[in-house]
């Protein structure tokens, strides 16, 4: 997701000055060369990008060089990756999906699998993100694959749960939106806020939240309000907890 650049640039950089300069100059232009990228935290600080041709590469700073340490091929390109501790134990894995509809999970120091979807399982993947949804201290991931909502255990290749009707959404956020002390999935084009325990529709805005979305808590209250991007160029705020387009 080319917008986590500038996040990437803030907080990547290591503490030597040289280091820095160097990881700040390359990544804008790495950023316009790959697809898609990521920033890997750890104890180690990792950058993985992806390539149109499906190969996947782990750079790092070294001596004040930035660096490959580790290349997978994946055998399609990777539409989007992102990174989350799944398991808690101050790693970050690598989780993302490719053209061919593969959903993987890959170990943030080597790129090894965790684990992935086999070929054919999926003829469509539209959008991924990671989460604890159900508030239970352990990151989930949640998917839009071949037109349902499906939750997988974030470590283990197990669908917890999956949607009867169908969603084509190609943004998905998880956060707690509402002000109600527990996470929400946000779904961009249907407009859908569900509860993300018992997945129940908690409020819906009907012309959709937006091409792109995000979450921030834009007025400072403590309570997240979804910024959307719609195909019209304007973006909104919207105010979950008072069911409203922000206009002040």
């Amino acid at each position: 997701m080319k917008r986590l650049l500038c996040l990437a640039l803030a907080t990547v950089m290591p503490a030597s000055g040289a280091a820095a300069g160097t990881l700040q100059s390359r990544a804008p232009d790495l950023a316009a060369k790959f697809e898609s990228f990521t920033l890997v935290l750890g104890p180690t600080r990792r950058l993985a990008y992806g390539t149109h041709n499906g190969t996947v590469l782990l750079k790092q700073t070294q001596n004040g060089v930035l660096v490959e340490t580790q290349k997978r091929y994946l055998w399609s390109p990777v539409i989007e990756m992102m990174a989350a501790d799944l398991d808690g134990d101050g790693q970050d894995e690598i989780v993302g999906f490719t053209q061919n509809a593969r959903l993987f999970v890959l170990r943030g120091t080597d790129l090894q699998d965790v684990w992935n979807t086999p070929e054919r399982r999926y003829t469509s993947i539209k959008a991924v993100t990671v989460g604890d949804v159900d508030g239970d201290g352990r990151k989930d991931i949640v998917v839009v694959a071949d037109d349902a909502l499906r939750i997988y255990a974030g470590m283990q290749d197990v669908v917890v749960w999956q949607s009867t009707e169908k969603y084509e959404d190609t943004e998905i956020c998880i956060g707690d939106v509402d002000g109600d002390g527990k996470a929400e999935i946000v779904l961009n084009l249907s407009g859908k806020v569900l509860d993300g325990a018992f997945r129940e529709v908690e409020w819906r805005y009907d012309s959709g939240f937006g091409a792109e979305m995000d979450l921030f808590d834009i007025d400072g209250d403590g309570k997240l309000e979804i910024l959307g991007l719609g195909s019209d160029g304007l973006l909104r705020i919207f105010d979950v907890d008072e069911r409203r387009v922000k206009t002040d």
